[in-house]
């Protein structure tokens, strides 16, 4: 059963999942505009400058001995987004999306054979549940299997988004998630500016944009990334990442709403079985009492 502080982490974790899901659908939309490497270089930007200045409101931006474990979180953030954006523009939103959440289940397998912790068969089940779910959803079935480049980014950026969500954790210990979140996109945006050289940055076509880029930097990257950390400071990785699968069915319903876009009953279906999923794994945990680690 989860302690009072691992549901505060589950309700920042869900939090984050709603965030992400409903900047999602903007994000989808300017790929014809600006190709996905740069607007992940744009997002990490924009997140960079608002989560320095939260840092140093703080008063936790010094890096305290800690600026080589910081690069290798924004080495991990930058590529997570790039791959995700490929994976999605080649395969499409939704079987794109759900290839990247079969992340969660590699986060169990890492917590079993890495750490040699007890997970439950509960917990196995709600995370397959919760992929299938996702896939149900996203109707990942017309995903274009001979499309061998977007099959290998989305599991290239499952395999990284198990990583951060494992590695954030890690960091949760010692650090403050604002601290190692605004320097994990300040390396973030040093990678990309080596990668891509400002002076390539396709500032017209982003004029057309620059509102959504905002939002995707804010809404989408900034904030959300800040309360995920803040939620591996109280709940397990695997806990993390399975509530985390949320994002896809909250983009569906959100789109259902705002844009009225009608789900078809599978989607409902998948909607429900990612719901009980994420209920299953915040009722009972991964089936040990996970040992909360501090703020600092």
């Amino acid at each position: 059963m989860f302690g009072r502080r691992s549901a505060i982490g589950a309700i920042l974790a869900l939090s984050a999942a709603t965030l992400f899901g409903v900047s999602g659908a903007v994000a989808g939309g300017i790929f014809t505009t600006v190709p996905p490497v740069y607007v992940a270089q744009a997002r990490s930007m924009i997140a960079a400058v608002l989560l320095v200045g939260f840092a140093a409101y703080r008063g936790v931006l010094r890096p305290r001995g800690g600026l080589g474990k910081f690069a290798l979180l924004g080495v991990n953030l930058a590529l997570v987004n790039v791959t995700f954006y490929w994976a999605i523009e080649r395969l499409g939103v939704g079987p794109g999306a759900t290839v990247q959440f079969v992340g969660p289940i590699f986060v169990l397998v890492w917590i079993v054979v890495v750490r040699k912790e007890h997970v439950s068969r509960v917990a196995w089940v709600a995370a397959v549940g919760a992929v299938a779910g996702v896939g149900l959803v996203t109707r990942a079935w017309a995903m274009d299997a001979s499309d061998v480049v977007g099959i290998g980014a989305g599991f290239a950026s499952a395999l990284l988004f198990a990583a951060y969500l494992i590695y954030g954790e890690y960091l949760g210990r010692d650090f403050a998630p604002s601290q190692f979140a605004a320097w994990g996109f300040v390396f973030a945006s040093v990678f990309w500016a080596v990668v891509l050289p400002w002076w390539t940055f396709p500032f017209d076509e982003v004029s057309a944009v620059g509102w959504d880029l905002l939002v995707i930097g804010v809404m989408g990257t900034a904030i959300p990334f800040m309360l995920e950390f803040l939620a591996l400071t109280m709940a397990s990785s695997g806990v993390v990442g399975i509530i985390a699968t949320a994002e896809p069915p909250i983009a569906a319903v959100a789109a259902a709403f705002l844009l009225d876009q009608r789900l078809a009953p599978i989607q409902w279906v998948g909607i429900v079985v990612v719901v009980i999923a994420i209920a299953a794994v915040e009722r009972w945990g991964l089936g040990e009492v996970h040992v909360a680690t501090p703020i600092v």
